[in-house]
Order: C-alpha cells, then structure tokens, then sequence
C-alpha cells in the first residue's frame, strides 16, 4: 500500500492560489473599483490632473471640465486611469435647463414696485453663467406701462435685452425695440409699453452670471405708472435658463 503527500512547494502554491481568491473577493484588500477626485489641472490632451497628482484621461461625454470638478476616477489593471465626469455638487450641472411657466394669471393693481411673480423663478448656482430666454406675455392700461427686470443673487450680473413694445416716453413709441439692460443683481426696471387693451408680448434674452452665492433668479415686475386698473401677467408666460459654464 502506498500513499502520497504534497511537496512544500505545492503546499505553499495552494496558500498563495487562496490568498489571491480571498483578496479578490475582499474590498478591504483589493480597494474600491473607482473613487471620488478633484479636478486640480485640465489638460489641453484630454486628460485632467487630480488634486492628489493622478492623471486620468476623460471620457467623451465629460465636456468642458473646470478647476474644482469633483470627479468619478476608476483604475484598470494596467495601471491606466479614466474619468467618467463630474458630479453634481450644486443645484444645476452644465447644459441643464432650468425652466419655470406660469400656471394662473397675476394682476396687480397702484403699483410701481417690481416685485417677485409667484411662479416665474427658477434656482441657480453659485459662480456659474445661463443663458437667458422666455415670453413675458402681459396685459396692462395705455396709462400704466409695463415695468419689469429680473432679480438674481447678490453679485450676479445680467446683459439682456427685453424685446418688447417700447414705453411712452421713447421716441419709437408704438414700435418693437430691443434695449440691453446691463448691471448686477439689483438696479432699475425696464419699463415696456402697450398695445391698446390687447395682450403685448415681452422677449428677454441675454446672459446671467452668477458670483459666489448662490440662489433664485426671478422675474420681478410692476405697473410703470400706478394705475387703479390690473396690469395682469398672463398664463403660460415663461422663463428658460441654460447653464452654459
């Protein structure tokens, strides 16, 4: 009757071959499949530089990167690192769009203050630029104007410029004029005017750029000259801001 045993080295291969399966079943061994970074350095190659020094080449889909991104990283086993983009860390990412619609009508009567309309507003971020769009559609007295702006956080500034009816006092009153309002979060309205008693139209369009705070930017309007008659904000009027940095 013979028997058999294993060699040391055999013995010693068998331990090794468990260790690597229980390591590779093991996160506590093996590590995570991908981690969280920071965007210290954009490339000009298509890589990004990490705050911890890795270098890791992005993804088709992670455009325009900035300074700051935090970022999803993940390593192969060759060694090569990729980032699949950034991760949303505020209320809005690039290329969103952020969009509120008025649902009823507003009427506002012996008013001259601009004031928030109680749908048209949207959340923004802090240090970021939106286009600006919408169709402002309202119904006011000859007698009283139209007078309207956007607010935004403390230290953004807008350019835009309101297509709409002039006011009484331009010299092209009556005709369609599209006026650039420039200046930071706060500042004077512009004042728009009216078509007899119909329904007139408003087009804002330009650029709002955010400085460190975040917030609301919202359309604030009123009458330009007190009136007893409404001057009403119709329905479905709406505002559209794109996140474009």
């Amino acid at each position: 009757m013979s028997s058999s045993s294993a060699s040391p080295a055999d013995l010693a291969d068998a331990i090794r071959q468990q260790a690597v399966q229980a390591g590779a079943e093991s996160p506590q061994v093996r590590g995570a499949d991908w981690r969280q970074a920071t965007v210290a350095t954009v490339n000009s190659d298509g890589t990004v530089v990490t705050s911890d020094g890795i270098t890791a080449r992005r993804m088709e889909s992670y455009q325009a990167p900035v300074i700051g991104d935090r970022v999803i990283i993940s390593l192969n086993s060759s060694g090569n690192w990729i980032t699949a983009g950034r991760l949303a860390t505020a209320t809005d990412v690039l290329g969103q769009i952020l969009f509120a619609r008025k649902t009823a009508d507003t009427a506002r009567t012996s008013t001259t203050i601009a004031t928030d309309d109680p749908h048209l507003s949207v959340p923004v971020s802090a240090s970021a630029t939106y286009t600006v769009d919408g169709l402002i559609v309202y119904n006011t007295p000859q007698a009283a104007d139209f007078k309207f702006q956007f607010a935004a956080p403390s230290g953004a500034t807008q350019l835009w410029s309101p297509w709409a009816i002039s006011d009484d006092s331009d010299v092209n009153a009556g005709g369609t004029v599209g006026r650039i309002r420039t200046g930071t979060s706060t500042g004077a309205a512009t004042q728009l005017g009216v078509l007899a008693t119909a329904n007139v139209t408003c087009r804002p369009v330009g650029l709002i750029r955010t400085n460190a705070t975040a917030g609301t930017v919202v359309v604030q309007w009123a009458q330009g000259t007190s009136n007893a008659s409404a001057t009403t904000v119709i329905t479905d009027s709406w505002i559209k801001l794109q996140r474009v940095a």
